[in-house]
């Protein structure tokens, strides 16, 4: 018998939440100061480094065999995976093209699921959750191809208000990967109650595209789309399976200052 799920979350944990009301309210006072700055509005030195956080959604590829069994025994599918990701980001310009930038990035699915064809000999669904996280902290070299600011006489710059670069860079992901519930032993058709954790930390590499849109000269907003490579060996809870794909797609964007 074929139970659909009824149980899936869709909810965005509250450091998510709190995240997005907060990048929303930084991004409409730093659109008034805007408003409100004149033209003339220019830094005495060229900054130097900026700071800032930002907001977005991760994307995983799913690639690997562990996904195929839990989407194939358990009313899950790949896409579920999928989940808000917040992070930040701090950069030191290192000429008029290239900037250096150090940054971490945490994203979080909590799946509820169901047995896809047994039930409990009562008729009620056989129950689990799954969990899985990345944390990657990269460092990454940006390439800007057009001009980023002009001085004005000897001292004053102003930035110039679209800079899109591409880049890419490398560090390492922490993930976690837990399952606990009810489950369903195909060999023997038992039904048993159990908790499966597998985490641990990879080595991982990404290239990126994005733009910065500059409000002031001393702040801006970003856009960023990535895609990362990675994968991790699992632990002896999923012993047999082939090491989890942690590679995908994410989409970012934030508010950040120059100092």
């Amino acid at each position: 018998m074929k139970i659909q799920n009824r149980n899936r979350s869709f909810g965005l944990p509250w450091f998510c939440r709190l995240g997005i009301l907060l990048f929303i309210a930084a991004l409409a006072n730093s659109a008034a100061y805007a408003q409100v700055s004149s033209s003339s509005d220019f830094n005495q030195r060229k900054p130097k480094a900026f700071v800032g956080g930002r907001i977005g959604f991760n994307i995983p590829k799913a690639g690997s065999d562990i996904y195929d069994m839990v989407t194939r025994e358990l009313t899950l599918e790949k896409s579920d995976f999928r989940a808000a990701a917040f992070g930040g980001d701090l950069g030191f310009s290192v000429s008029s093209n290239f900037a250096v930038v150090f940054s971490f990035e945490y994203s979080r699915s909590e799946l509820r699921s169901e047995s896809r064809d047994y039930v409990e000999s009562n008729g009620d669904p056989i129950e689990q959750t799954t969990w899985f996280s990345l944390l990657p902290i990269t460092a990454a070299l940006r390439y800007y191809p057009g001009k980023t600011g002009e001085f004005i006489g000897s001292y004053a710059w102003i930035p110039t208000r679209l800079n899109p670069y591409i880049g890419g860079g490398g560090g390492a992901v922490n993930y976690e990967f837990s399952q606990f519930g009810r489950f369903v032993d195909n060999s023997t058709m038992n039904i048993f109650r159990t908790a499966l954790n597998s985490d641990g930390w990879a080595p991982t590499a990404y290239i990126a595209g994005g733009i910065d849109i500059n409000l002031t000269t001393r702040i801006f907003v970003n856009g960023e789309a990535r895609y990362s490579w990675a994968n991790a060996d699992l632990s002896n809870a999923f012993n047999g399976f082939d090491p989890i794909d942690l590679s995908g797609f994410r989409i970012l964007g934030g508010i950040y200052f120059r100092f």
